[in-house]
């Protein structure tokens, strides 16, 4: 079994920047392999973005955004480690099948 925590830069983009917010988001896959965890997680691509928008705003929403700092990955419950590079392009490729841009 494995874990693997997904950690996101997320952005909520106002026409009055003062009320832009940023916030760091973590999303867990539990599954039997990696691959599979991180086809869960492209899957979701199109993500919820309730944890960035500021509703005090008085600006309109522009957009918000989210880019992957960083994959760490549990197995068996040793110690979490940071994912190698072939597993960032693997995701990079199961979001885009998933976003059908393949």
């Amino acid at each position: 079994m494995v874990r693997v925590r997904f950690i996101w830069d997320a952005e909520g983009l106002y026409e009055d920047e003062d009320e832009d917010t940023e916030e760091e988001l973590e999303t867990y896959y539990d599954a039997e392999t990696w691959q599979e965890a991180c086809d869960d997680s492209a899957d979701c691509w199109d993500w919820d973005d309730e944890d960035v928008i500021n509703f005090t705003a008085q600006s309109e929403l522009v957009e918000t955004t989210r880019s992957l700092s960083k994959i760490l990955i549990q197995e068996d419950g040793k110690e979490e480690v940071e994912a190698d590079p072939e597993v960032h392009e693997y995701y990079g490729k199961a979001e885009e099948k998933a976003m059908g841009i393949e």
